[in-house]
């Protein structure tokens, strides 16, 4: 640098910003230019300005246009021969480099706000990760639980089909609820009566029938007069055989 505050660069780092090329050479001068850092980031925005000021300090640079189709160490020995080996240039004025400034803020801005999102993101993926894991952990219980759920509604099933049974039993139950309870002595009292009646039938249809044999031996042959006969010869009185005798007193009279 001079005592004029100027800076001779190589010619091939100043061809490298007309280019629109990196480099740590050329990050450095631009970095000269804007007074100022300069990194990759901040590159591809600062470069056009840049190459604006280079152009001002030495117009015959806007001739060295490149051309990505032809071979880059080609074009800069092609450069060198025109412009020599060095170039030497100031820092861009205070009253340009406002709007610069403001354009690094906004890129400053915007890369600070990617580092966040990029952080955020992050920390999602750890939690995903995580989050993934506890699934993984989980999986078999999942599994278990499942098997269970479907045990307990099969026994749901099973229980609502048995209560269906039950009130359909206790249902029917209901219809003979009076019905079954009967006194015992009800029950004595109805199988006298039958064995009563029974045997009276029976009685009557002996001594009917032998009423009627006895008439036909007297037609048949001479004999002594009959001695008289009972007045109800025909009938069987009504307390035949019902009394209180009897060796256990049932009243069956035997």
């Amino acid at each position: 640098m001079s005592d004029e505050g100027r800076r001779v660069f190589p010619m091939e780092t100043a061809l490298g910003v007309v280019a629109g090329k990196g480099g740590d050479d050329v990050l450095d001068f631009m970095g000269y230019a804007l007074n100022r850092t300069v990194d990759e980031d901040c590159r591809p925005a600062i470069n056009p300005m840049v190459k604006g000021w280079l152009y001002s300090l030495n117009p015959e640079f806007m001739k060295a246009s490149f051309d990505a189709n032809i071979n880059y160490d080609s074009w800069i020995s092609e450069q060198k021969r025109k412009f020599g080996d060095n170039v030497s240039i100031t820092p861009m004025p205070d009253s340009e480099l406002a709007g610069i400034n403001a354009l690094f803020e906004s890129v400053e801005e915007a890369k600070q706000t990617a580092e966040d999102k990029t952080g955020e993101a992050e920390d999602a993926m750890a939690a995903k990760d995580a989050a993934d894991a506890e699934v993984a952990a989980l999986t078999p219980f999942k599994k278990k639980a499942e098997d269970l759920e479907a045990k307990v509604a099969q026994l749901e099933e099973k229980n609502k089909a048995l209560n269906a049974e039950v009130a359909e039993l206790k249902e029917k139950l209901g219809s003979f609820d009076g019905k079954v309870a009967v006194d015992e002595k009800d029950i004595e009292k109805s199988v006298k009566d039958i064995v009563s009646r029974s045997v009276k039938e029976a009685l009557g249809g002996l001594l009917a029938a032998g009423g009627v044999a006895g008439a036909a031996l007297a037609e048949g042959a001479d004999a002594a007069p009959a001695e008289e006969a009972p007045a109800d010869s025909g009938g069987v009185p009504d307390t035949f055989g019902f009394g209180a005798s009897g060796s256990d007193g049932d009243g069956f009279g035997f």
